[in-house]
C-alpha cells in the first residue's frame, strides 16, 4: 500500500499528447506512464527539447494500430483487446509490436510480446515462419526474436525438405537458412515445447528494469483510485 501514492503522483500526472505523422492520428497519454515505460520518451521529455515545452511528441512512421495496441498495453497490461485472444491476434500483429518496442527501447514489453509469440506458436503448432521476412527486415543480427524463429525452424520436422520446396525456399532470407541449418547441428537441440518453456528467458532482454503492470479503476463507498498491479518483480523504484 505504502508505494501506491509515488506511482500515482509519477505515473498519473500530466498528460500529453503524440502524434504519429504521416498518419495523422493523435493520442493522448500520461507523461509519466510513458517515460516510466520508455527512457527513449523519458530523454524526450526530461531534457530542454521541443517535445518537453510544447508537451507534443511527433513520431514518424509509427503505425497508429501499433501504437493504440502499445497505449493499451501500457493502461492494462496487454495489447489484446477484450474481444480479442491469442487465437485470433496474428503474429504479424504481435511482430510489429516488437519492433515498437524495440525501437522505443521498452523491454517489458519485448519479454511480453516474447512470451504471447511462443504461446501461440505452442497452442497453435505455428513455428513463425511467416513472420521471417517482416522480421529480418525489422531487427538488429542480435535480436531476441531472430533467435526465437531460427530455434522454432529447427524444431521442426525435416527442415532439409522444407528449404528445398521451390515453393517455400525463395521465401526465406538466406541468412536465416543458414543460421537454421547451423542450429539443427547444434547442441544442446530442443525435442518439445517443454524446452522452449523451460528456456524463454533466452528469448528474453535481460537488461529489462521496468515491470510489466495494468491499473484499475476502482470503486469503494466514498472514493474511486487507480490501482497499479505489477505483473512480475524487479521492477524500478521510482524516487
Amino acid at each position: 500500500m505504502a508505494t501506491k501514492k509515488p506511482l500515482l503522483r509519477h505515473l498519473l500526472d500530466t498528460i500529453i499528447t503524440i502524434k504519429l505523422e504521416p498518419a495523422g492520428e493523435t493520442f493522448h497519454i500520461h507523461k509519466g506512464l510513458l517515460c516510466y515505460a520508455s527512457p527513449v520518451f523519458r530523454a524526450m521529455m526530461q531534457h530542454d527539447w521541443k517535445e518537453k515545452q510544447d508537451g507534443c511528441i511527433v513520431l514518424k512512421d509509427e503505425d497508429p494500430e501499433v501504437f493504440r495496441r502499445f497505449m493499451h498495453w501500457l493502461y492494462y497490461g496487454t495489447v489484446l483487446d477484450s474481444d480479442e485472444t491469442i487465437r485470433t491476434i496474428s503474429p504479424q500483429e504481435l511482430a510489429h509490436c516488437y519492433f515498437l518496442a524495440d525501437r522505443r527501447d521498452i523491454p517489458a514489453l519485448q519479454n511480453y510480446l516474447m512470451d504471447l509469440l511462443l504461446h501461440q506458436a505452442d497452442t497453435l503448432s505455428y513455428f513463425l515462419s511467416s513472420i521471417q521476412p517482416l522480421v529480418w527486415a525489422n531487427t538488429s543480427e542480435n535480436s531476441p526474436l531472430r533467435k526465437l524463429l531460427v530455434d522454432l525452424m529447427a524444431f521442426a520436422a525435416d527442415v532439409p525438405r522444407i528449404f528445398e520446396d521451390e515453393n517455400e525456399k525463395d521465401h526465406f532470407d538466406k541468412c536465416f537458412v543458414v543460421d537454421v541449418l547451423i542450429r539443427t547441428h547444434r547442441t544442446p537441440k530442443l525435442t518439445g515445447w517443454k524446452d522452449f518453456h523451460e528456456r524463454r528467458c533466452d528469448y528474453h532482454v535481460h537488461n529489462a528494469k521496468l515491470p510489466a503492470y495494468s491499473i484499475n479503476r476502482r470503486e469503494q463507498p466514498g472514493e474511486q483510485y487507480w490501482e497499479i498491479n505489477q505483473h512480475f518483480s524487479g521492477g524500478m523504484q521510482l524516487p
